[in-house]
């Protein structure tokens, strides 16, 4: 899964020569005296650019982008207002989702805060449901930002959208509302506006934060040290990503909370924050409607690309007769598409089989928001609510996030080791499912302590409300290794989607790199008859051993892709 190559693609900053060549040296010396006639054709430049030519922000020559050192540009600030505009999004979806399994699943009165009382089953199938719509959300919402009504409009509507259904869950989340039986039918309304404005959000934010850093070329940079050194593309965007999900691991830590107050306030309070977050959302998207970079819709690339991909069906699934030539001479037939069009669906196909294995892993990984939080309740709190232990997740992801970007990385770069995206995501399938084997063991000691051993929270002999005597925080590094999972897989993931998709269909690929949790909700929804007690052992050891063969699936059908590093950004 690690190579030795020439480069990395993976570090912030990436050393492409270590010891300079004599040639370059000369050049250093003598700049005068190569010129692209002599020496190096521009790179991307439809203008002649000879090696004189000292100022910053020139396009690179191919010499320099092979010899000169990969940075990172320069942000433009409106990325960062929309990276914070995803942050606050993020944190009131996970403020809104953490006591929702406690809300669901217990009644009013007991040790554990509760509302409805449905039992641990239902609430994981609603949590569950509420997964899977706002993860299925995203294909419709992709269709509508890139056909219609663009992404910043998409997402202005999302985030108000988002912000009416945590507004409906606050609401009929106060004592008055409970009582008077509003609280399930409020909730089901909730689920609806969330998964819609979540989803539709969550789909279009991601390309939206790359949208707003433009520059495509390698250009010329001086450093205050005076080396010159070359702008990366890539680099850049590989850095505002981690640096996003580094930020919404602070969102989450902050959201994760939300569980104090209902534990010693009420739901309504918990339910109040992120109603008042996503409100506060929509501010900074408003105000900055004139500095965005807004990428027009493209009209009709959803219904040609249904089209195109029919053809190919019906050839035996080869795309290649979807293209002009081939069905203006077998079939007589026009088509409004072009060759280039075609080999940009291929390459989305592609994109989209790597993608295929994550509803295994978001299997594995949205545990965190359902099964795990019922089983800190089995355990011991020492008075922490049971729905506030996944705070440990985003604990481990500020910490852990920044020593792998700062340091394995730039480590790996400057020992020429490449560690591309397949290889990331590989490793990072492989620790989600030690963290599920883990956690098999963990309700296996569960289930080996007393006082109500295979059934806990329920015998006489445990007054119908006492844990089984078994600490908690043995469920710490189920969430840090979950947090440096989603480190490899997750905002690799997202990179990989963007990265690899046409500038067409970016939208559309996001989309269904998403769409790939709600399959993995779905699944979770098969597995809801082994998630209660006596059988949630079984549950966890299936989830690892799945896990483990997806694991191996992913490196030996795609880890050659690795080696080709095909990228269109």
């Amino acid at each position: 899964m690690v190579e030795k190559e020439s480069h990395s693609d993976v570090s912030s900053v990436i050393r492409i020569a270590t010891t300079p060549s004599r040639q370059f040296l000369d050049l250093e010396k003598h700049p005068s005296s190569i010129t692209k006639a002599e020496g190096e054709q521009s790179h991307g430049s439809e203008r002649p650019v000879t090696l004189t030519e000292t100022g910053d922000g020139r396009v690179a020559t191919e010499y320099e982008v092979q010899h000169l050192l990969h940075v990172v540009d320069d942000i433009p600030f409106r990325t960062w207002i929309a990276c914070l505009a995803g942050i606050c999004e993020r944190f009131v979806w996970y403020g809104a989702t953490a006591p929702l399994q406690n809300y669901l699943q217990h009644a009013p009165g007991g040790e554990i805060p509760g509302a409805l009382g449905l039992g641990q089953s239902t609430a994981s199938n609603i949590v569950n449901a509420l997964m899977i719509s706002s993860y299925i959300t995203p294909i419709p919402a992709a269709v509508v930002a890139d056909s219609g009504l663009g992404r910043y409009r998409t997402m202005l509507w999302s985030a108000v959208i988002e912000a009416i259904g945590a507004s409906v869950l606050f609401g009929t989340s106060l004592p008055g509302a409970l009582r008077a039986g509003a609280g399930l039918p409020g909730m089901v309304v909730a689920i609806i506006f969330l998964s819609i404005g979540s989803g539709a959000f969550k789909t279009t934010v991601v390309p939206f934060i790359a949208d707003q850093y433009e520059e495509t070329e390698f250009r010329v940079k001086t450093l205050k040290s005076g080396e010159k050194v070359v702008t990366s593309r890539e680099l850049t965007i590989t850095y505002i990503y981690n640096a996003f999900y580094w930020a919404e691991n602070i969102g989450g830590f902050v959201a994760d909370s939300t569980p104090l107050l209902e534990r010693y306030v009420g739901f309504w309070v918990a339910y109040l924050v992120p109603c008042c977050a996503m409100w506060l959302t929509v501010v900074p998207i408003f105000l900055g409607r004139t500095k965005f970079v807004k990428a027009p819709p493209t009209a009709d690339v959803i219904p040609q690309a249904a089209a195109a991909l029919w053809c190919g069906i019906k050839d035996g699934f080869n795309m290649d007769a979807a293209k002009p030539t081939p069905q203006l001479v077998q079939r007589n037939r026009v088509v409004p598409w072009t060759e280039t069009f075609i080999e940009d669906i291929k390459t989305s196909l592609l994109t989209c089989r790597v993608l295929l294995l994550f509803p295994i892993h978001w299997l594995c990984f949205n545990q965190t928001f359902n099964n795990l939080i019922s089983q800190a309740g089995q355990m011991i709190t020492y008075g922490i609510p049971n729905d506030m232990m996944k705070i440990t997740g985003a604990i481990a992801g500020i910490i852990v996030a920044p020593i792998i970007q700062k340091g394995l990385y730039p480590f790996l770069a400057r020992h020429r080791i490449q560690f591309r995206p397949i290889a990331r995501m590989t490793v990072g399938f492989g620790i989600l499912s030690l963290a599920m084997g883990y956690t098999a063991i963990v309700q296996h000691l569960i289930y080996n302590t007393g006082p109500c051993y295979d059934y806990p929270l329920t015998c006489p002999a445990g007054h119908n409300n006492i844990p089984n005597q078994i600490s908690v925080f043995l469920q710490i590094p189920i969430y840090f290794a979950g947090e440096l999972a989603e480190v490899f897989c997750c905002t690799t993931g997202t990179e990989y989607a963007y990265n690899r998709a046409p500038k067409s269909m970016k939208t559309l690929v996001q989309a269904i790199w998403l769409g790939m949790a709600g399959i993995g909700s779905c699944l979770a929804l098969a597995l809801s008859p082994l998630a209660q007690d006596p059988r949630l052992v079984i549950m966890y050891s299936i989830l690892a051993v799945l896990m483990g063969i997806s694991t191996v699936l992913l490196w030996l059908i795609f880890g050659h892709l690795d080696k080709e590093g095909t990228t269109l950004l």
